[in-house]
């Protein structure tokens, strides 16, 4: 399933990374820095919010401990060295009726914490903020267990017996949450 996920969402991937990329370079300055959080806060919280509410039980670990919404606003207060108040939040997110819906958005979450790493090293280069090193939870995804955790959902993904239908439903739901992700990007760049 995973390779075909991989296969079906390339196109959208890389128009996600198109938009993205550039604002994460750009983010040389703490303000900067807090607004790349809020995009990031705007679309992760409400979609989290909804792979809850579908998730099947039987995932490994439960879904409760991959949520990294919370720690986006935790950078910002890190950051910004005050309470981070609530940042708008994405209305258009993708459809999550159900559990393969929610897998297919979660292996997006999922994937980015591989990336986030990368992510890491930009910062780190292009933002001289004394802060900034308590202020990249996020970006650092499971830390030293990153690849253990995106290993341990691949695991569960490849033994993912939905049908065919169900499958579909994955597929589209991957597609769409990387599609969602880069209108919600676009907005709130054009602001």
């Amino acid at each position: 399933m995973i390779e075909l996920l991989r296969e079906r969402t390339g196109k959208q991937h890389q128009e996600l990374e198109r938009v993205l990329i550039p604002s994460i370079k750009a983010a040389n300055t703490p303000a900067a820095y807090i607004k790349l959080l809020q995009l990031f806060y705007g679309y992760y919280y409400p979609l989290e919010q909804h792979i809850a509410a579908h998730m099947d039980i039987s995932f490994p670990g439960g879904f409760e401990r991959r949520r990294k919404a919370s720690l986006l606003l935790d950078d910002i207060a890190a950051i910004s060295g005050a309470p981070a108040t609530t940042p708008r939040c994405c209305t258009d997110i993708p459809e999550i009726t159900d559990n393969a819906q929610a897998l297919g958005a979660m292996y997006v979450l999922e994937g980015s914490t591989l990336g986030g790493q990368v992510i890491c090293q930009i910062l780190m280069r292009n933002l001289a903020a004394p802060e900034l090193p308590k202020a990249l939870s996020f970006f650092n995804g499971y830390g030293a267990d990153t690849q253990s955790y995106w290993d341990t959902f691949v695991h569960y993904l490849q033994g993912y017996h939905g049908d065919e239908t169900q499958q579909q439903k994955m597929l589209d739901a991957a597609a769409a949450t990387f599609e969602r992700f880069r209108l919600w990007a676009l907005q709130q760049q054009g602001q």
